[in-house]
């Protein structure tokens, strides 16, 4: 059976124990005084014995035991209560000091107290490991040891100014050195221990280690200065970009109209030079802005089709100067078997090559420079192309070949001084190879030369024929050529890029040899067709035996001169010998195949096909629009002003986005060419400034941003900013004329006469002559009168029309709209009566900026009728 819980000892506390012995000890007491009281009335007592008296007591001695035995009861009972309670309060004392015991052992920060004399009397084990000692060599060190001399002195004055004020100090950051040496950063709390009368006897504190918290927020601040440099170098970038391509856009712009107008072919050959070099000085702008994606891993790669042999010809020409003025003979040769045509970033190939060739330039003096291309591996849509620039210049150590590819290295220190340089562009080039899923690498020799060789990873554009070819009813196949170069090089390709064209090619290394062939030619009865001569030959050897060949008598051979860019200046001397065309080196297959044409004279047609004047193939035709351009620099005002001229536009130019928005207000115009960054305000406020305007109008007008921007996101903040579209400078013509027929709606117009065919036109005017005598009753006087009527006030009428949509005047709008409708309407001009019949629609309908476009149309319809009337009137003056 269970016993209950108060009568078993062992589940009771020491409290409940101590209690009952001071219980049964009162009960004690009190029965020993019972006895003792009998004894003492016994002996006292006259009669009566102990044991009478003992168990048979008055009832006196029963009240006063009693009273005896009850006060022993309860005074046992307060003390066994007083005991409990002191017991109760010892233990739970012994427990709250073993539960902060446990929590200051568990956490993580650090807990001490120290004396006076600087002696750890406790510490937990978070304190432990933060300064590495262990627990006996802490209780004999002093708190000075962990510090640092720069520190010592700043813990001393926390720890002084807590024992004047008696108050704590809270986040005290030092530097303490662990056992170790290593130093940790900790920041810690302080407060002071007092004992008897408030007296300071020590002090306790927390410990924190924050030296992960301190690498974190230097870690930020330094993330932060990067962000901040890399904004600076955006913002440098940028601007120096602006800097750089406001000029460029008047070099390459003026070139391209230059390049319009009639020039020889010395000066054309010239201005392409100018031309190539400017596009290639414009892509290694964008590559210097685009750098720092590289650096970054977020370089973006183009794609677009190219001609591979004829790129590589306007490449090399581009260094062609230098290299003749050096003397070293420049050329490249593409392996047959190679495709032509392939989409790729030709741009960056560009950068690669001229990298790689101005290098080489660099280190040569004598000798050459060869650029080999040819297949690593091709299929039907993919080419791996393998390109190699051979030189025979000073060459590199073997054990500094692996160091050139690295930035600001390279492979002698001299060379900064000597031959001048930053050692990044190898750097780059590997770069962009790897970007574009090729490989570089070098082989040389010191003092023999170099070969650079990459490969790059192209699609083939398989739409496009292969090399320059000829007319179906041309063949130049079995036809005899002559060709003398004093390079063994240069020699083979020219050879090999003849007999690719079934020619039968006969090689001569100097002007003797190729006299000595002439003669050997002559007497077996046969001549040359052609003779490929090199101008550069050694002691004018070139131009005499351009004068033998000239002057023998019955010989019919032709000669194409190939010169070099000092000796394109001579041109003169060699059409005084009788030499019948003239290709600049290095020599493009398709300039060689023009030449040959030409001096053999089987056609005018080379093989690259001619088109327009500008030679892009391009329609540059817009209606006759006005323009505002908000252009701050001289030299791009006077190309813009130029290129619209040519597109028979009207331009107003004005300096800043201030005076845009003036003009705005006063003028009627069709399109805006605004410039971004100009001063007083620039284009993206003045855009903001129209934009706001135009909503009380209800009139948009058509905004087309310039920029010599070209980083990330500019495009985007000219959209944000309410601009149609974006150009960027150096601008396009082409560029420009499509972003203008995007924004600006162009009207269906057919050609107008004086651009047909002259029979054509002259029978179209008759049939419109006819007709409208007819609506005359075939009076030409009566027709002559309003003609004359006509031309004389239709346009006032037209400025009328002009200022009335500028002035939201519907109502002088339709009036003047309906009126030129009459007047059109006489004279059969269907498209400008439709116009106008539009133009009073929308008059009445308060649409005025849908009226500004319509005036357009109105106006070309007009002015195009003016100009056939003017000569319907001639015609029937003559009658």
């Amino acid at each position: 059976m269970k016993r209950p819980e108060f009568l078993d000892p062992e589940k009771k506390t020491s409290a409940a124990r101590m209690a009952d012995r001071v219980l049964l000890l009162g009960l004690g007491v009190a029965f020993a005084y019972w006895i003792f009281a009998s004894l003492i009335f016994a002996l006292t007592a006259t009669s009566g014995t102990f044991v009478h008296n003992y168990f048979n007591p008055g009832l006196n001695e029963v009240l006063s035991r009693l009273l005896v035995f009850c006060f022993f009861m309860i005074f046992g009972s307060h003390v066994g209560y007083t005991m409990r309670q002191r017991q109760k309060a010892d233990e739970a004392l012994a427990g709250s000091e073993e539960k902060y015991r446990t929590i200051i052992e568990n956490m993580e920060d650090g807990y001490f107290e120290i004396d006076f004399r600087g002696r750890f009397t406790f510490f937990n084990d978070s304190f432990r490991k933060i300064s590495g000692y262990g627990a006996e060599q802490l209780r004999q060190l002093d708190y000075r040891r962990l510090l640092t001399p720069a520190e010592t002195q700043k813990v001393l004055a926390a720890f002084g100014k807590v024992n004047r004020t008696g108050t704590n100090i809270k986040d005290l950051g030092f530097v303490i050195v662990r056992k170790d040496g290593a130093r940790r950063w900790v920041e810690t709390s302080v407060s002071p221990i007092t004992g008897r009368h408030d007296r300071l006897v020590g002090y306790r504190g927390l410990l924190r280690d924050v030296t992960r918290r301190r690498q974190a927020d230097a870690l930020q601040q330094e993330k932060m200065a990067a962000e901040a440099a890399s904004r600076s170098k955006s913002e440098f970038l940028a601007n120096m970009s602006h800097e750089i391509r406001t000029p460029l856009n008047a070099i390459i712009g003026l070139v391209e109209l230059l390049l319009e107008s009639p020039l020889s072919r010395e000066q054309r050959e010239d201005l392409k030079v100018v031309q190539s070099a400017a596009f290639a000085l414009l892509s290694v702008i964008n590559d210097i802005l685009d750098f720092s994606k590289i650096e970054a891993g977020k370089l973006e790669l183009e794609r677009s089709p190219f001609n591979l042999r004829d790129f590589l010809g306007e490449a090399l020409k581009i260094l062609a100067v230098k290299a003749h003025e050096k003397n070293l003979e420049l050329a490249y040769r593409v392996a047959p078997d190679v495709p032509d045509r392939l989409v790729g970033d030709h741009h960056r190939f560009r950068q690669v090559l001229l990298n790689l060739i101005g290098n080489a330039l660099k280190f040569t003096d004598s000798g050459e420079i060869v650029v080999f291309a040819q297949c690593r591996t091709v299929d039907a849509d993919h080419l791996l192309l393998h390109v190699a620039v051979r030189d025979t210049g000073v060459g590199i150590a073997t054990g500094k070949q692996a160091l050139i590819f690295e930035a600001f290295r390279q492979a002698d220190g001299s060379t900064t001084r000597k031959f001048g340089g930053t050692g990044l562009g190898l750097a780059v080039s590997a770069q962009l190879v790897n970007l574009m899923g090729g490989q570089i690498g070098v082989k040389s020799v010191l003092g023999k030369g170099s070969i650079f060789h990459f490969t790059i990873a192209f699609d083939v554009d398989a739409k496009s024929a292969d090399g320059p070819e000829l007319p179906d009813d041309m063949d130049l196949s079995g036809r005899r050529i002559l060709v003398v170069d004093d390079n063994a090089t240069n020699l083979k390709i020219l050879c090999e890029m003849l007999a690719s064209w079934k020619m039968v090619p006969k090689p001569a290394s100097s002007a003797a040899a190729g006299m000595a062939l002439l003669k050997k030619m002559g007497n077996s009865g046969a001549v040359f067709d052609l003779a490929l001569i090199d101008s550069d030959l050694s002691d004018s050897g070139a131009l005499s035996l351009a004068r033998q060949i000239h002057g023998r008598g019955g010989d019919t051979t032709r000669v194409v001169m190939m010169l070099t860019t000092t000796t394109a200046k001579e041109t003169a001397f060699y059409n005084e010998t009788g030499v019948g065309a003239l290709v600049t080196k290095p020599v493009r297959p398709s300039d060689l195949l023009d030449a040959i044409i030409k001096a053999l004279s089987v056609a005018q047609a080379p093989a690259e096909k001619r088109v327009d004047n500008n030679g892009s193939g391009h329609d540059f035709s817009l209606p006759p629009l006005d323009i505002l351009v908000a252009e701050d620099t001289p030299f791009n005002q006077k190309y813009i002003r130029r290129l619209l001229d040519t597109w028979h536009c009207r331009a107003t130019i004005v300096e800043n986005g201030r005076l845009a928005i003036d003009a705005l207000d006063g003028q009627h115009f069709d399109l805006v060419l605004m410039d971004v960054q100009m001063p007083e305000m620039d284009g993206l406020t003045a855009t903001a400034r129209i934009r706001d305007l135009e909503k009380k109008r209800d009139r948009h007008i058509p905004i087309i941003a310039m920029t010599a921007h070209a980083m990330r996101g500019d495009r985007e903040r000219c959209i944000d900013a309410g601009m149609d579209d974006y150009v960027s400078k150096p601008i396009s013509s082409i560029a420009l004329l499509e972003a203008i027929r995007r924004v600006v709606p162009m009207p269906d117009r057919k050609p107008e006469s004086v651009d047909a065919d002259p029979s054509t036109s002259a029978g179209d005017d008759d049939g419109e002559l006819s007709a409208i005598l007819e609506a005359f009753n075939n009076d030409g006087a009566f027709f002559k009168d309003v003609a004359d009527m006509f031309i004389s006030d239709y346009p006032p009428m037209v400025e009328t029309v002009k200022k009335a949509i500028a002035d939201r005047d519907g109502a002088l709008l339709s009036r003047t709209a309906h009126a030129l409708k009459g007047m059109a309407r006489n004279f059969q001009i269907d498209g400008a009566a439709d116009a106008a019949l539009q133009l009073e629609q929308l008059a009445d309908q308060k649409q005025f900026g849908m009226a500004g476009i319509q005036f357009r149309t109105l106006a070309d319809e007009l002015a195009g009728f003016e100009r056939r009337l003017k000569q319907m009137v001639a015609r029937v003056s003559e009658d």
